[in-house]
């Protein structure tokens, strides 16, 4: 099942061919994996059973026989979905098995106190609101007299004592067991008031990584004003704890919160100025792949692990190997096989909302984002600007549907406010990035680095005030499945209204008169960046009659087939030049 997406400008170019092979798979391992961590492992081996009966009973009739092609070939994907599906169903389906069964989550311990052992997972996220500082952290805990194995939980915790502590450090506490905030494979949700005992030392990797964030931090502290001291640590690695709460308001009123978590395109950026300098100094390519590969698995340790961060790393590594093995990528198979990557390492974030929204951008980038592009640059406007206007219109509109359900609000504010700060994100990204690496070795060229950031920085919190000072900048509007489904059709129907539109204003400027059109700015325009595009498959080529021939060729390139006159040095007829 592939379709065929005609992405030329010129006649010559072959068409593209995107293979959605994966879409089915992925599609599939997502939703039983959803099933099997938000109900109980009764329905979710019910599902997995099911989705085996079928996949035996197609792979019977194809064995059989009989089958026209094309109805085999549709059986043989149904076969390969129903079977891989069954096999994440049986591995969530022990893996919930495993969580409830856990001393953690044990009905008895629930609304008691018990001395855990727990081990810190991820950063520690400070929580807003009255009362003394507090934290929330995810652990991996476990009784320590029941010398079961740790499952995961969260900590609700003072901020004394348990804000300092990092990934993979261990401690004792006594806490009180309470059910967990939501089906997440998560065993139980524990607090506690005391600060923490018998400390471990976090592992080395570790502290290396806490390591070059803190000194970041910290330039960015003597180098910077207070918002865009913040802002910096934020927009490279992810840490937020010195940003400003005014700012983080005014960029989720601006729709610009997900520039402050570390995404795909950080991954795209820092990988593709990596293999620029390695190409550029001589580098083969399979070193430069392997040497890009290496930079991106230590961001991943300094930024640490979150949905976007995983999906973005497994996709850049796809990528990767891609290059390697010397054959084109496609888009659609490398972002379903880092889905499917993801749930196999990570099931919980198949209902994390972060990742959802990560992967619907990403498949609006790569489905929506060309077409919008070559539309916009064929109406006239520049290159550079179609794509920033490209990527964040796409962003949006895939996204909406999401965004009401979980938030239940609308940003209209949030495309013009992306678009504005796009030129700014990848210059922040790599000089940040360099900044954070060169830090440890010289404090100068790092503080150099972190002031070249500037004014990027300040542009960005400039554009933010301004946006989320608005009026109107979020819209309330009902959430839940209800809101996504009326936002999904309010979408649908403005882009058909748009679409229709434009063919409308096509057909109309087909009919204006020839000379209104040839001297037409817009016009003339888009012929002056036709001859200045990037892309191979986009530059114009001249027409076959004005090449140069080759001995032996027709006009058009070919070879003469036997029998053809023109092969043998005649002139077609009608042509002035002909023989008489």
């Amino acid at each position: 099942m592939t379709t065929v997406a005609a992405e030329a400008s010129s006649p010559e170019t072959a068409p593209a061919v995107t293979d959605l092979r994966l879409i089915a798979p992925a599609v599939g391992c997502w939703a039983v994996t959803v099933v099997g961590v938000v109900a109980p492992p009764t329905v979710t081996g019910s599902v997995t059973a099911m989705t085996g009966v079928v996949a035996g009973v197609g792979a019977m009739a194809v064995r059989r026989g009989g089958l026209r092609p094309a109805v085999a070939e549709v059986v043989l994907i149904l076969v390969a979905t129903a079977g891989i599906t069954a096999g994440f169903g049986t591995a969530i389906t022990i893996r919930a098995a495993y969580v409830a069964a856990s001393p953690m989550a044990a009905p008895e311990l629930v609304g008691h106190k018990v001395t855990a052992a727990v081990t810190v997972v991820d950063d520690a996220r400070t929580l807003r609101g009255p009362g003394p500082p507090r934290v929330r952290i995810a652990v991996r805990a476990a009784p320590v007299r029941s010398g079961g194995a740790p499952v995961a939980a969260t900590l609700t915790a003072p901020q004394d004592g348990w804000a300092d502590l990092v990934p993979g450090q261990r401690a004792v506490a006594v806490v009180a067991v309470d059910r967990p905030y939501r089906s997440d494979l998560t065993a139980a949700a524990l607090r506690t008031t005391t600060p923490p005992r018998a400390v471990a030392p976090p592992p080395r990797h570790q502290i290396w990584a806490t390591a070059v964030r803190t000194r970041l931090a910290e330039l960015a502290r003597r180098q910077l004003p207070a918002a865009e001291s913040g802002l910096l640590p934020g927009l490279v690695v992810g840490d937020t704890e010195g940003l400003p709460d005014d700012v983080v308001d005014e960029f989720r009123t601006a729709g610009l919160t997900h520039l402050l978590a570390v995404s795909g395109a950080n991954f795209a950026i820092i990988a593709g100025a990596v293999l620029l300098v390695l190409r550029v100094c001589g580098t083969p390519r399979t070193p430069a792949a392997l040497l890009t590969m290496v930079v991106l698995g230590c961001f991943v340790v300094v930024v640490r692990p979150s949905p976007s961060v995983v999906r973005a790393a497994l996709m850049g590594l796809v990528g990767l190997i891609a290059l390697v093995a010397e054959r084109r990528t496609a888009a659609v198979p490398a972002l379903a096989v880092a889905v499917l990557g993801v749930l196999i390492i990570w099931p919980a974030m198949a209902v994390d909302p972060g990742f959802a929204l990560s992967v619907a951008a990403t498949a609006g980038l790569i489905a929506l984002a060309p077409p919008i592009r070559t539309w916009l640059c064929d109406r006239g406007c520049p290159r550079v600007l179609a794509e920033l206007l490209a990527v964040a219109v796409a962003a949006q509109i895939v996204t909406i549907p999401l965004v009401v359900m979980i938030a239940g609000s609308l940003g209209p504010v949030g495309v013009l406010a992306n678009i504005a700060v796009a030129p700014a994100v990848p210059l922040i990204t790599v000089l940040g990035t360099l900044a954070a690496a060169v830090a440890g070795v010289s404090t100068v060229t790092a503080a150099v680095l972190v002031r070249l950031c500037e004014p990027s920085l300040w542009w960005m919190v400039r554009v933010a005030d301004v946006a989320a000072r608005v009026p109107g900048a979020t819209i309330a509007v009902p959430d839940g499945v209800g809101g996504a489904a009326l936002a999904a059709v309010v979408v649908l129907v403005v882009v058909f209204a748009v679409r229709s539109v434009a063919r409308a204003v096509s057909r109309s400027a087909r009919g204006s008169p020839p000379g209104e059109r040839r001297w037409s700015p817009v016009r003339c325009w888009s012929h002056v960046t036709a001859v200045w595009q990037h892309d191979r498959r986009e530059r114009p080529t001249a027409p076959a009659a004005g090449r140069r021939r080759l001995p032996g060729r027709t006009r058009d390139g070919r070879r003469p087939r036997r029998g053809d006159r023109r092969g043998r040095g005649r002139r077609p007829a009608g042509d002035p030049r002909a023989r008489r």
